[in-house]
């Protein structure tokens, strides 16, 4: 039974900590350790392995995990998800195959959440909204190989493991997936694998999240640009169509109708969609997939340009 590492990283001691190693400790897997690395030790935290990092970003708590890690395998938990009880029991077997360098699998909305949680759970789950990464937030039908997966809920073999970019408060994930596929490797999906991670639980929060990840992802592919990843700015090609056919549309009553009937199609699709998502709350899952559009867009140009 090979022995996993579970690494979260948090800032203070709190109940979403508490649920996680609470999930944590009802695993059916015997062989693993615990990591943990808030900015300051408590009392609450004695009983694992704690490491105090001072105030840092996710990626250097990490990256400090690991090094203290003795599993050959790394499980990557955000402190704000915790794990179903067969999580690592499901995941190990995938590493049984040797082109498999990283596995993962859906994080889902826990079920007693506010309003806002659900609705971010939504929007994430759409492929309207997140396009493929909209996987990550249900359980698929199927095993299949990815681009990437969110350090949320990640397994790796640790001899691939390579230090997460400390520069990225987000998408460091997803330069460690993309540095795992150059070497070779595969990064697997499988639907039992599973978590459950709490969503921003306001609209805000949750948008605030989006333009910090389309920002990174820019910063990201700024730094080793190909043309498989031009996906990954998709949506701000929308938000500069957006702008710029607006401005077109005041010169010219063809342009005008082009432009509406585009904006009307995109409107009248997306509502469409939301009410088969979930009908009683598919006014604020219409608003807050066109507002997570036009947030990750404007945030990817602003890595961009910066």
């Amino acid at each position: 039974m090979k022995k996993i590492s579970i690494i979260i990283p948090y800032k203070i001691f709190d109940r979403y900590v508490k649920e996680c190693l609470e999930g944590c400790n009802r695993l059916n897997y015997d062989n693993f350790e615990i990591i943990l690395l808030p900015d300051e030790k408590t009392s609450e935290d004695k009983k694992y392995t704690t490491i105090e990092t001072g105030k840092v970003k996710p990626s250097k708590k990490r990256n400090i995990g690991v090094k203290k890690a003795k599993g050959e395998i790394i499980a990557f938990l955000d402190s704000d998800a915790y794990p179903r009880y067969d999580w690592l029991r499901n995941a190990v077997k995938y590493f049984e195959d040797d082109n498999v360098g990283i596995v993962g699998g859906p994080n889902l909305t826990p079920k007693n959440v506010n309003i806002w949680e659900k609705i971010s759970g939504d929007c994430l789950g759409m492929f309207v909204c997140s396009g493929k990464a909209a996987i990550r937030y249900k359980i698929g039908k199927e095993k299949k190989y990815v681009e990437e997966l969110p350090s949320c809920n990640l397994l790796i073999r640790k001899e691939l493991f390579m230090d997460f970019d400390e520069t990225l408060l987000t998408a460091e994930d997803t330069k460690l997936c993309f540095q795992v596929k150059e070497r070779g490797r595969k990064i697997l999906y499988a639907p039992d694998v599973v978590v459950y991670h709490h969503r921003r639980d306001g609209l805000l929060k949750h948008l605030k999240q989006m333009w910090i990840y389309g920002r990174d992802v820019a910063f990201l592919l700024k730094k080793k640009f190909s043309f498989d990843k031009v996906y990954y700015g998709l949506l701000s090609l929308w938000v500069l169509g957006l702008i710029i056919g607006g401005i077109l549309s005041y010169f010219h009553e063809i342009f005008r109708l082009i432009y509406s009937g585009v904006v009307l199609f995109y409107l009248i699709f997306i509502f469409i969609l939301s009410l088969l998502k979930n009908f009683r709350r598919s006014f604020l899952i219409f608003l807050t997939t066109i507002f997570t559009h036009i947030v990750y867009g404007i945030g990817f140009i602003y890595g961009i340009l910066k």
